[in-house]
């Protein structure tokens, strides 16, 4: 029986429905194209020819280097990687391929449009083999258009037996200390390397030799050697290229984990021997600085006696004289971190005596363009929570001239020289006249006694 109440659908809503199905399916279509997930995607204009991926096998075992290929004219790349068989390391490198596609990709999509932009990735890998570890040291050069062009390295070091990744942490035994002697001599192979010298931006090079893991993670093992790498423009002018670091192992032995050390053939290394115990050595200390008019004529003086020294700065003071510690840096002498108003330490709490420190560090590195390489905490008051809150070695002194006390220009040679051993620390302050008034006949003194005058980072090794 009919439903007396069901009328009969007209035709009109039958094309209604069709029509809107139509174009909902035509919004689907068109956010698909739209869609960023896709790392490339290709047009009617791009053939399936125009994008090829290829395996070839290394000459090293167990690895193959892939290449990832495409002759889009808007979006060309050539990536090339290398796998092997360990899970771990392939995910490592793909995450960091698939982050520069992507990258590459949202610089050009917004001016893809632009007839004259002109785009380029090009990912080449090197590939060393050292003992048991494989080092990758992949370049990626990144054109956004012709004046804009990146170079940036990563590398990553496998240990080919285990498949285990090892970083800077593992091959220095994790041992912060000498993670910062490490990170300073760095910082001064890129100063006096002839090739980078004169492009050197040393502020930059400050921050990218901080004693921090996390940033030295661009290295390699070859021909028993640590090959550290920079980027392009990263501590240097672009006109230095990529700047690469090269250290024997031999050199840093001493730092190295165990696993990692090789055969000794050289007593040369990072930390001095300490057998020659017959050499005189002696550094000299200058607290509180620097002074406008003192500190001067101190410099003068080591000038003359052709003596090194050690100034543990005030950062009160060095925000005001930048040109003054400049002066003490370029003069061959040693700068120290020496807190910004000379509190005692040891009365303070974590956070303030951190303030106190990086507040005195932002001021070296504002005159000087890096850190200081040493701490001296303000009356020698130190215990375990402020070497815990200070990331420098804190240093104090064997021989105090107590100039402090006296004032007495008269009074600082013989406290010296009833004091005086052999790697020995003096301390004395470049704020009394009388300490520069009274220096020169102790350095005439130590000087006719074959004293050699050292910081206190080259002494330490003697203590």
């Amino acid at each position: 029986m009919t439903n007396p109440y069901r009328k009969r659908r007209g035709p009109w809503i039958d094309l209604l429905l069709i029509g809107a199905i139509g174009f909902l399916g035509a919004i689907i279509v068109f956010l698909t194209f739209l869609s960023d997930d896709p790392i490339f995607l290709h047009s009617d204009k791009t053939s399936a020819k125009e994008h090829t991926i290829t395996e070839e096998a290394s000459k090293l075992t167990g690895i193959k280097i892939v290449t990832d290929r495409s002759d889009d004219k808007k979006m060309p790349y050539t990536v090339q990687y290398p796998q092997m068989d360990y899970e771990t390391f392939n995910k490592a490198v793909m995450t960091y391929i698939e982050q520069s596609k992507q990258y590459y990709i949202s610089m050009m999509r917004p001016q893809q449009d632009s007839k004259k932009l002109k785009g380029d990735l090009s990912i080449t890998v090197e590939t060393f083999e050292y003992d048991h570890y494989y080092s990758f040291v992949l370049t990626n050069k990144t054109i956004i258009n012709t004046e804009e062009k990146q170079t940036t390295i990563e590398t990553f070091l496998i240990d080919y037996e285990t498949g285990d990744l090892i970083d800077i942490r593992a091959l220095l035994n994790g041992d912060l200390e000498s993670l910062k002697t490490f990170a300073a001599h760095i910082q001064s192979e890129m100063l006096k390397n002839p090739a980078y010298k004169e492009y050197v931006l040393e502020k930059e090079l400050a921050f990218a030799t901080e004693p921090k893991w996390r940033i030295f993670k661009r290295f390699a093992l070859k021909d028993d050697s640590l090959f550290i790498y920079f980027n392009k423009g990263e501590v240097a002018k672009p006109e230095a290229g990529v700047p690469v670091i090269e250290i024997p192992l031999s050199f840093i032995n001493p730092l190295l984990a165990s696993e990692f050390q090789i055969p000794m053939q050289s007593e040369n290394t990072i930390i001095p021997s300490n057998k020659d115990s017959s050499k005189k050595r002696i550094a000299l200390t200058f607290d509180d600085g620097p002074h406008p008019e003192v500190t001067k004529q101190i410099l003068a003086l080591l000038k003359k006696y052709n003596a090194k020294a050690t100034f543990f700065m005030l950062g009160s003071r060095a925000q005001y004289f930048p040109g003054l510690v400049r002066k003490v840096r370029d003069s061959g002498h040693e700068i120290g971190n020496h807190t910004w108003s000379h509190p005692v330490l040891t009365e303070m709490s974590h956070t303030e005596i951190e303030k106190e420190y990086n507040s005195t560090e932002e001021a070296i590195i504002h005159a000087i363009g890096q850190h200081s390489t040493v701490f001296r905490p303000p009356y020698g008051a130190i215990n375990e929570d402020v070497r815990n809150a200070i990331p420098c070695k804190s240093v104090n002194w064997t021989i105090d001239t107590l100039d402090w006390k006296y004032r007495d220009s008269e009074k600082l040679f013989p406290m010296v020289k009833k004091a005086l051993h052999n790697n020995a620390i003096v301390l004395m302050h470049d704020i009394h006249q009388s300490t520069a008034d009274g220096l020169e006949p102790v350095l005439a003194y130590l000087q006719k006694e074959g004293y050699e005058f050292l910081t206190v980072s080259e002494i330490l090794p003697y203590h």
